[in-house]
């Protein structure tokens, strides 16, 4: 390994396994798509009651946006209440996991020899280096082959222009305070293997397209914000299928298949204990979402106003 190499790569380790956890709670591809397709149902909420079908004591879901300004970020309420019946909180990935900072080590590069002035070429590669150095402090040179989908952790402080949060994060401080158990849905393998629909050149389309249009992904963002907050779940879903970028495509991967895949998880952790759910809104609603696979399943799901 040449000794550019290999200052690269160990650059690349360090900003790993600084940002890792936040890459996963501010994964923008998560921002976007986990919001996708969303319709309305009855009685609108984002938080849901899971009871019914020999469980014992009630579960909980709540739908949550993966990166929000502070000032933004409005709790139910009744979510004091609801933790407080709850035994562990389950998010899509287990954030709190010690290992999860190895893991993502293992998946976050690019495969075997491929470098990202492969996948963005020669030009772009340069003026997208020039501007990740100027306006996030962080140039590509000192990423080595880091996945193009990972760099969106970098960019999200800058699109929605503060220093983010999200509901993950403070539903694991919740969690914590009261010593009660964090789990995963999902392992961060099976989250990038889902992801892996968005292929290498995609994905670098799209981080293009966000720094290119910074003012309008921003506009976006904003209008994505105060939809959430708002509840307006059918607005969310007409800002999305109007983005300029095609996020349908992908809702088989990223949406369909998690669902169904977390149906058996999550029957498994109710009947085990009462669970506070915590999962990107998108997940939730239509035929193919989580409130929808839970019923067919027999159980009764109500809204908590």
């Amino acid at each position: 390994m040449c000794e550019t190499h290999a200052y690269r790569s160990r650059a690349a380790d360090t900003i790993i396994h600084k940002h890792s956890t936040a890459m996963m709670r501010r994964f923008s591809f998560g921002i976007l798509l986990t919001l996708l397709f969303v319709s309305t149902v009855s009685g609108q909420s984002l938080l849901w009651k899971i009871e019914g079908n020999g469980l014992s004591s009630p579960s909980y879901i709540y739908g949550t946006i993966h990166a929000i300004c502070p000032e933004d970020v409005v709790m139910p309420e009744r979510i004091t209440e609801v933790m407080d019946s709850c035994d562990q909180l389950a998010l899509e990935i287990d954030l709190d996991d010690q290992r999860l900072i190895v893991e993502m080590g293992k998946i976050s590069f690019l495969p075997g020899d491929t470098t990202l002035v492969d996948v963005f070429g020669e030009e772009d590669y340069a003026r997208i280096n020039t501007w990740m150095a100027d306006s996030a402090g962080m140039a590509l040179d000192m990423l080595g082959n880091l996945r193009p989908m990972f760099l969106v952790g970098l960019l999200v402080g800058r699109i929605i222009e503060c220093s983010p949060t999200s509901y993950e994060q403070l539903f694991m401080a919740m969690a914590q305070r009261q010593g009660k158990e964090v789990i995963g849905l999902e392992t961060p393998a099976e989250q990038l293997s889902a992801f892996s629909v968005i292929s290498l050149r995609e994905q670098a389309d799209m981080v293009i397209h966000m720094i290119d249009n910074m003012d309008s992904t921003r506009i976006e963002f904003r209008r994505l914000a105060a939809l959430y907050r708002e509840k307006d779940l059918m607005g969310l879903r007409q800002l999305l299928l109007n983005s300029d970028i095609e996020y349908g495509r992908y809702q088989e991967s990223l949406l369909r298949q998690r669902n169904r895949n977390w149906i058996p998880r999550m029957e498994s952790q109710a009947k085990a204990m009462p669970t506070l759910f915590a999962v990107g809104a998108g997940h939730l609603p239509g035929e193919d979402g989580l409130l929808t696979l839970l019923r067919d399943k027999g159980y009764r799901v109500t809204p908590v106003q």
